[in-house]
């Protein structure tokens, strides 16, 4: 079990790093959720079925540039469907700003037939405001916080 869903993770990455959000899809259930917990407000927090979540991330490869990660580490739980992955982002551009995007991540993932059926996805906001936007737009979302 522990090794298909590290084959999972694999195929995640892979198909970021080959801008192929139809591979990406593919890796979840039908009514799988995906959340942001840390997400600032007027963010998406919660997307709810891989319709939701295709749609969410269809458009990714004309915004982002992601040319390597760092290597995972997995820890797996006593549930041998639930895996906490810390990994990070190590080379990656907006395509939008021409800025860097370096992001550190810890996801718990949930699995179930080799299909992602829960994916919580905890990140660093201000990374992300930084690299999508300029510094007015930031203070606008900061102080809508």
């Amino acid at each position: 079990m522990r090794e298909a869903s590290r084959e999972i993770f694999s195929k995640f990455c892979n198909s970021f790093l080959k801008k192929d959000m139809n591979q990406f899809i593919e890796l979840f259930d039908d009514d799988a959720l995906f959340e942001f917990p840390f997400a600032l407000k007027g963010f998406t927090q919660k997307l709810e079925g891989k319709a939701a979540i295709y749609e969410y991330i269809k458009d990714f490869p004309q915004k982002f540039d992601i040319s390597r990660f760092s290597e995972p580490t997995f820890h797996f739980t006593s549930n041998p469907n639930i895996m906490v992955i810390e990994f990070g982002i190590e080379e990656a551009q907006v395509l939008t700003t021409g800025k860097p995007y370096f992001q550190k991540y810890i996801s718990v993932i949930e699995t179930r037939g080799n299909k992602i059926v829960h994916y919580k996805d905890y990140w660093n906001p201000v990374v992300g405001l930084v690299a999508l936007l300029d510094t007015a737009s930031i203070q606008k979302v900061l102080d809508e916080q």
